[in-house]
């Protein structure tokens, strides 16, 4: 199936402008070979030592070839990371807020996850009625997912929230797992002591349309 794009792209550099507007229409393989499957929706993309996770194909069969993706870090701090080789190398890095469209190859899948390294820390201070955390340690600025791993015990999903970090570090705003509501009541969750430690890992939201060619 024929796939149509269209944008208007403006670079600024000092005194120079130079603005581009373009509007094209792909042809399918062949005329027999006209595929309609696609896959589109949002996810959230985290930490990973190693590969990251493919981007979920939907209906598209694991014989079709990908055509186009476009994709939009979702987050308002931290890079999402693309991989177009199964997560072999790293060379697309989208930051906060952009939009990628990309010519997907035929040899792999694409596979994304964030840029930072997990952090492990403690907790200074918890949020009572304000949502702001205080951390032991500095960390990179960005949105993590903060998990106990002692007093209280990580094996509890209710010890699991969204740490937004602040440009500073050493603080930020605690949500829920949806990244939206305020967590107002994290000092009663997580025991204020010496022995409160936390997980950080970076979590990216993005949202995503992959076509077949």
């Amino acid at each position: 199936m024929a796939t149509s794009f269209n944008g208007n792209v403006r670079l600024t550099y000092g005194n120079h402008a130079h603005t581009e507007t373009f509007d094209s229409t792909t042809q399918p393989l062949t005329a027999t070979n006209r595929v309609t499957a696609y896959s589109a929706g949002q996810a959230r993309a985290e930490y990973s030592a190693t590969t990251g996770t493919a981007i979920d194909k939907g209906q598209i069969e694991s014989t079709d070839v990908e055509g186009l993706l476009l994709i939009k870090n979702a987050n308002t701090v931290g890079d999402l990371l693309v991989s177009m080789d199964n997560g072999a190398n790293w060379d697309i890095k989208i930051p906060a807020g952009l939009v990628n469209l990309i010519s997907v190859g035929p040899d792999h899948n694409v596979h994304v996850k964030a840029s930072l390294p997990q952090y492990q820390t403690g907790l200074a201070s918890a949020p009572t009625t304000t949502g702001v955390v205080t951390l032991d340690a500095s960390v990179s600025a960005g949105t993590f997912l903060m998990t106990a791993t002692a007093n209280p015990d990580h094996t509890s999903t209710g010890n699991r929230f969204i740490l937004k970090v602040n440009e500073n570090g050493t603080s930020g705003i605690a949500y829920a797992l949806d990244g939206e509501t305020l967590q107002t009541d994290l000092a009663s969750t997580y025991s204020m002591s010496a022995t409160t430690s936390i997980n950080l890992d970076e979590v990216v939201d993005y949202r995503f349309t992959l076509t077949e060619r």
